[in-house]
Order: structure tokens, then sequence, then C-alpha cells
């Protein structure tokens, strides 16, 4: 069973129809509605068997969002609204390219569980699949998948529900294709925290029988092996332009899925790509490659290899590829076992899309064996006329001296000739994503690319930090204002104490400060270390929070905040932001905060008499005495000391309240 395709990445292609029609109650309601105080809920985008995807709008960010809501009826079990939740925290641990990026989850007033993904637009794989694709457009694809596999299960991460259904096309910023793997639903954490539950019990399945591996049919124990056999049947798709495996009856798919091999591919798919995919669909998980990063390499070798032999200019260099073998025989290994017996069972549905069968242990063992594919001979490739030396084991300080004699020469074309095949190789090594970056970084348009290949960098050796020329370097792009809610994200999720200097720079801005949101996420970092209370501008602050609380999800408590902050140290600094900076309105309608609309009544009053008080002791300081009109110069100075101590007198008691105020309360608007 095949779930509704659903879009939870996607913009969407048109005004929903059925769907919204048959939606539960509910879920329906929550179109107009803030939830979690900070997301308001657009539009309906689509529909899947555990729930709904809205176009959503962050208050705060003012930045559209896709927010997936569970079911309610199934939030109202404990161990899938548990499963939800696992969901989550696996997918926001994801940070790739090709992967979706979950940016926020948690519970609405009423107790449903949701989770937000960015928005995207494009279409699914699967709106590109129907008839056979170049075998070299198919791999490149392929590639992708494998690459976000490959941080997946990184992670710990199986995805379990791997299908076209669930790898979104989009663009980048020049206009390439970009496959991302999205809907980890029902995703298995096999290593860090959760890895101890126990989320599919023995017999039970979960997945799409089409693109199911044998050893999940069978609901036997799987690992990351389980999503290759799905992208093997994926590729497959691709070049023969139909799955491998159709029927009407699930029963029935998972069956072949079990007992039978695929049918041939088609007369004009190269030998390679053949035997590359038996031994991704192999039935037996131990003779499918070890890990999606060696089956990417040997893809790559494939690909790198067919593009000579058809005369087509390889994307990248093909020095490594061509060099490295695809196993250590030197070929692709068919699978050579007989078809696994598989036993009929009983169908039992947990929602759409997500499959359950108890496989009972008696059935008939299939009388057909599997064919064997016969692995590629080296002499079917088109001879090689320059010789290649064998890829080196490790990266070199002589390699990278290389590519930074091109970088500092601006020869892209160079640098990237030496450091593609390298990055393919060792695709976490820090010093290589160091240079990746610097060399994207030479064209304007990839920018931001080039800040994500530092962060990258970040990422795997934190100790670069404290390399001078890799953090001026760094800060060089950081300060690009086109890049700078990524430089900020980037600051705050990977840099540490690292990254305050740069948050400083960005709160204590006055022209062109920071949003809102964005400035008091900078300043909640910067409260972690109280050495930065001295150095943040803390009057600059509170005045941008008079002018900016009516962009707070509550725009009252934010605004009193500030007021509490003059009120605890009076300063005639304020007096253009209070005179000018309108007062806030509270939030109305569904998910508004009660207790802020009533904190608004009380602003005009604190405001007004702020203002007074703050005229006043501008007006004694103008006149070097007080308001009573002193004269003399002497007895005006003693006048305006004495003045002084009164106003400091009472500093004291409109301090009473805010004087156990800290930084951190302070910035959180918890000061009133």
């Amino acid at each position: 069973v095949v779930a509704p395709k659903h879009r939870p990445h996607a913009a969407p292609r048109s005004t929903m129809n059925d769907p919204a029609m048959n939606l539960h109650e509910d879920l329906r309601n929550l179109v107009g509605s803030v939830i979690s105080e900070r997301y308001r809920v657009d539009e309906l985008i689509g529909v899947g068997g555990m729930g709904a995807v809205f176009r959503g709008h962050h208050l705060g960010l003012k930045r559209d969002v896709a927010i997936k809501i569970l079911h309610p009826d199934l939030t109202r079990d404990p161990e899938l609204s548990a499963r939800f939740d696992r969901e989550a925290h696996s997918a926001s641990r994801l940070d790739h390219p090709n992967c979706m990026q979950v940016t926020d989850f948690g519970s609405t007033e009423s107790g449903m569980k949701f989770m937000v993904m960015q928005l995207l637009e494009g279409r699914e794989l699967a709106d590109e699949l129907g008839q056979p694709l170049a075998p070299l457009d198919a791999a490149e694809r392929m590639l992708q998948i494998l690459r976000g596999l490959e941080h997946a299960h990184e992670q710990g991460i199986v995805h379990r529900d791997l299908k076209p259904e669930n790898v979104f096309v989009t663009t980048d910023h020049d206009g390439a294709s970009v496959l991302k793997l999205v809907d980890f639903g029902i995703a298995k954490i096999v290593a860090g925290d959760g890895s101890q539950d126990t989320m599919t019990q023995m017999g039970l399945i979960f997945g799409t029988p089409q693109y199911m591996s044998p050893e999940q049919a069978t609901g036997m124990e799987i690992d990351a092996r389980t999503d290759l056999y799905s992208a093997g049947v994926i590729l497959y798709e691709m070049l023969a332009g139909r799955p491998p495996f159709e029927a009407e009856d699930p029963v029935a798919l998972v069956r072949m899925q079990v007992s039978q091999e695929p049918p041939p591919l088609p007369d004009a798919v190269p030998e390679a790509f053949r035997a590359y995919v038996a031994r991704m669909m192999a039935k037996q998980r131990d003779e499918r490659f070890a890990s999606a990063h060696e089956a990417r390499l040997a893809l790559e070798q494939i690909r790198n290899e067919q593009s000579l032999a058809e005369g087509v200019p390889l994307p990248h260099s093909a020095a490594l590829s061509i060099a490295h073998s695809i196993a250590p025989s030197g070929g692709i290994p068919a699978p050579t076992s007989a078809a696994r017996p598989l036993a009929a069972g009983a169908a039992a549905m947990v929602g759409v899309g997500l499959l359950a069968w108890a496989l009972m242990a008696e059935g008939e063992r299939s009388s057909q064996a599997a064919p064997t594919v016969a692995a590629p001979s080296p002499a079917q490739y088109e001879p090689i006329t320059e010789p290649v030396q064998a890829a080196p084991d490790e990266v070199t300080a002589d390699d990278l001296a290389a590519i930074d004699r091109l970088l500092y020469a601006e020869d892209k074309d160079g640098a990237e000739k030496l450091l593609q095949p390298l990055t393919d190789r060792f695709p976490d090594n820090a010093q290589l994503l160091w240079r990746q970056g610097k060399l994207q970084a030479l064209s304007r348009s990839r920018r931001a690319q080039a800040l994500a290949s530092y962060g990258d960098a970040i990422e795997r050796d934190p100790e670069l930090l404290q390399n001078k020329d890799f953090y001026a370097e760094l800060m060089d792009l950081m300060k690009d204002p086109k890049l700078r809610d990524d430089a900020l994200n980037l600051a705050l999720r990977k840099m540490g104490q690292d990254g305050h200097q740069f948050l400083l720079e960005l709160v204590n801005r006055k022209k062109k400060a920071l949003d809102f949101a964005s400035r008091h996420r900078a300043l909640e970092e910067l409260a972690s270390d109280p050495e930065n209370l001295a150095r943040v501008d803390m009057k600059l602050n509170v005045a941008l929070d008079l002018w900016q609380a009516h962009d707070s999800l509550t725009p009252c408590k934010s605004y009193a905040a500030a007021l509490a902050a003059i009120e605890a140290e009076p300063d005639t600094y304020f007096l253009n932001a209070l005179n000018k900076a309108p007062l806030p309105e509270p939030i109305e309608g569904e998910g508004a905060d009660p207790e802020d609309a009533k904190v608004c009544e009380t602003l005009p009053a604190r405001r007004d008499a702020l203002i007074a008080q703050l005229d006043q002791m501008e007006a004694a300081a103008a006149t070097g005495g007080d308001t009573a009109g002193n004269e003399g110069s002497q007895g005006g100075r003693r006048t305006s000391r004495g003045s002084k101590r009164r106003s400091k007198s009472k500093n004291k008691s409109t301090k009473k309240g805010n004087e156990n105020c800290s930084f951190k309360q302070l910035i959180r608007g918890k000061c009133r």
C-alpha cells in the first residue's frame, strides 16, 4: 500500500480539494491559528497516513515553513506519539544538502504533535519517473541519494521507507538540481539516544512494499543496508522506466521482494549498471555493499568509466574513480543465493502508507533459483590511453599546498581539478572542506555554499577555529550582508564561544539591526558567558526592544521588559524611543497569549511616567539645577548634586522588584 502523495516540503501546487474535506476537524480548524506562540498555520498542503502538512509562517523570523502535524487520533496512541517524537529527534540531527532540514518540533496547545521543516519549491522524484532515464542521468540522481543516506547512516539513522515519493527534487542558487531525502517518518535510531528502544516487534513491517527490502518484509532486524536495497529498487526504476515488482495486492508485492529476482534491465543498460543494481538488490544483505559510502564510491567509478566510454565530459575529474576498484575482487559480485522462502501473512494497516503484516512461519519454498548476473570484465570498457596511478590513501601536505597555490592565483578550474577527486575520496576531511569553501568563495554566486563548506569543516574539526587564516576567511564570509541569516545560524549552532565576537557585532549594530527574534537568539547565546555582560550595548538593545516589540510573539510583555530595564536604570538616552516607538498591540486570534493582552493595559501609564521622569532629568541637566529653579552657580551646583542624590534614591525605589534581574532574565524579557 503506497501512501497518497503528500509534500511536507513543497509549496502547494493548487488549492486543496478532497484532502481538506476528508481531514479531521481538529486539523481543519488549525488553518488561521497560531501554534506554539510562533507559527501561524496558513494553508493545507497535503494529507498523509499519519497526519497533515500545512504551509505556515514563523511570526518572529517572518519566514514561510512547512508544518507536519500528527493526526489527533494517533496522538492518543502512546507508541505512535513516541514514534513521532523519535522521527523529529532523528530528522533534527540531519544537516546535509541532500537531507530535508527539520528546524523545530513540539506539541500544540491541544496536545497534537507537530514538526517544522523547510518549505521548498520543486517536485517529487516520482514525478520524473515513468520512462527510462539515460544511465548517466540516473547515476547522477542516485549519487545524491547515496550522499544523503551516507550522512544519515553516519548519524545512526536508517530511513526504512526510501521511495521516489520520499525524494524531493529542488534547485540550488545556481539552478542545479538538488535531491533531498524527506520524511524520515519511521526512521530507526541505531546509535545514540533511543537506540535501545524496540520500535518494531518481530513480525511487524513498516515501509512501502514496492521498495521494501526482504529482511524488512519478513520482520527481521534491519540495519542501514535495508536502505541500500530500496535505493537499488529506485535505480532499477530509473533505468527501466518501471519498478522491478508490480502488483495490486500488497502481500503479493512483499512475496516478490523476498522470493523473486527482478526482471532483466533493458538491453540498452550497460553491463556495469546491471551488475551494480544486482548487488544493491541482493536478497541476502551480506551480499550488498557494506555501506552507503562504499556504494557511492562504486557508482562514481561506474559513472566516470561510462562517461569516458561515451565521450561525455565528466562532472568531475575521473582520476580517482577509474583507479578505484568497486570490490576487492575488482568487480561487483552478483548475488548467487537462491530465493528465500516467504510465508503468507495477514495484513493489518496502521494508517495510510504504514504497513504491518504478521508473517507466519509456514509457507512454500520457491522452486525458482535466483539467476546469476556475471560481474563485468575490464575488457568490456574502452581502453584507457593515459597511465593511471593508484589513488592515495590519505591527503598529503603536498596535495594541500598544490591546491593552495592555485587558489591563491584564483585559478578556479585548476583548483577544482585537483580538489574534486580528493573530496570524492575523503568527503569528511576538514582541510579539503576548507579548500572547497575557499574555491566556492571565489564566485559571488557560490558564497552561500562556501559558508556551508566552512561550517562542515568546523563540524569535522572544531580546532580549525583556532587557525587565524581559517577564522579570518570565515569572518569575511560571515560579514557579507547577504549571508547574515546563514552566518547567524552558523555562529549559534557550530561556533560556540568562538562565535561570540561575531554575535556581539550583530547585537551592537544600530544601523540595519537584527530583527527581534534573531537578536534575542544571539543575546541568549551571549548570556551563556558572564564576561559578555560588559560587552553588550544593553542601552541600545533595550531601545531596540521598544522599537521592535511589535515583532515579538508576546509584544506587550517584550515592551514591558524594556520598560522595566529603563525603570531600573533611568537614562535620558531612552527618551527618543519612548516618545516615538509606538505602543504594541496584543496578538489576537487562536493561540494568542491572554496574559499579554493584560500587560498591554499597563503600558501607557508606565511609559508616560518614565517620559515624565526622564524629561525632568533632562531639564535638570540642562539648567544645572533641579526643577525648583534655584539660582546662583554655587547653589545651582549644590542643588544639582542634591538632585542627583534624590534621583539615585528614586532610582533605588524604581529598582525594587528588578534588583535580582539577571542578564539572562533581561534578554529573555523576564523583567517586569
